[in-house]
């Protein structure tokens, strides 16, 4: 019913708390919802994150879970790595990690990162590896390593109100089969009160009766991206997964005018 198949769980709200609400909220998604992909990173308050999602994993089971975690570019070396798995491995309580991501390229060496990725993969320590906030240029230069080729998601910034990387990065990584996976797909609250008050995405959610957030999540969906999304309300949950519930397709003409797709080429954008 909520196509979860293509919706993953993010974990940044237990950057500075970790409230019983919060917490309650992601496992209504996982128990209730049938949301198996849960996105931490260890950046993410410095590791807390990780433990929060480490509850969750002793609570529901590992088998249950589809965890995706993050590398920061400065240990993703041969020094570093793996300590830094490691760490992570231990906060989450779990001996493999299904998807593990650079977070962004920085002055990272690509060869080095994806040859360290590779030797977790051997170790059974990742499932598989991926990038995060990479542009066609990045993705050029990691695809040139021996083992960049290897890699198979790239996280990036994407919602209706941010649209860039459907001009060149989805159908270079389309044609390469890189898995699309946006973060941020809700953006910020200022930014959705902004697009629910544009005159025809109001008379979308009018007609419908359905959610701001339920529409853009509709919107990454529609266009093949998995989506990651996050709330601290299990009201707020069921209102996001409900409102993705309307015919799309008759009202895709008035979405690509209020939010319009790009016609040139946008260097990526982050958060």
């Amino acid at each position: 019913m909520y196509q979860t198949d293509q919706l993953g769980f993010g974990t940044t709200q237990f950057w500075y708390s970790t409230d019983h609400a919060s917490f309650s909220c992601m496992r209504n998604a996982v128990n209730d919802y049938g949301i198996r992909m849960i996105d931490t990173a260890e950046m993410y308050g410095y590791g807390e994150c990780e433990k929060a999602v480490g509850k969750l994993i002793r609570e529901t089971g590992r088998e249950q879970l589809y965890v995706i975690d993050k590398i920061l570019p400065e240990n993703a070396n041969r020094k570093l790595f793996f300590s830094s798995l490691e760490g992570s491995l231990k906060r989450l309580g779990t001996d493999h990690i299904d998807l593990y991501l650079l977070h962004w390229r920085d002055q990272c060496d690509l060869a080095e990162m994806s040859f360290m990725m590779e030797q977790a993969k051997q170790q059974g320590k990742i499932l598989e590896w991926g990038v995060s906030n990479f542009d066609v240029q990045d993705m050029e230069d990691l695809l040139v390593c021996r083992d960049g080729k290897n890699c198979t998601v790239n996280q990036v910034f994407y919602n209706p109100m941010h649209r860039g990387i459907e001009y060149d990065l989805i159908p270079y990584l389309k044609e390469r089969d890189i898995r699309i996976m946006s973060y941020s797909s809700l953006d910020t609250r200022s930014a959705r009160t902004q697009l629910k008050n544009n005159p025809k995405i109001k008379e979308i959610l009018r007609k419908e009766n359905i959610s701001i957030e339920g529409l853009m999540l509709r919107f990454n969906i529609e266009h093949d991206v998995i989506t990651l999304f996050q709330t601290s309300s299990s009201e707020h949950l069921k209102t996001d997964l409900e409102g993705m519930q309307f015919d799309y397709a008759s009202y895709r003409d008035m979405i690509d005018a209020a939010c319009p797709p790009p016609s040139r080429r946008i260097p990526l954008e982050k958060r």
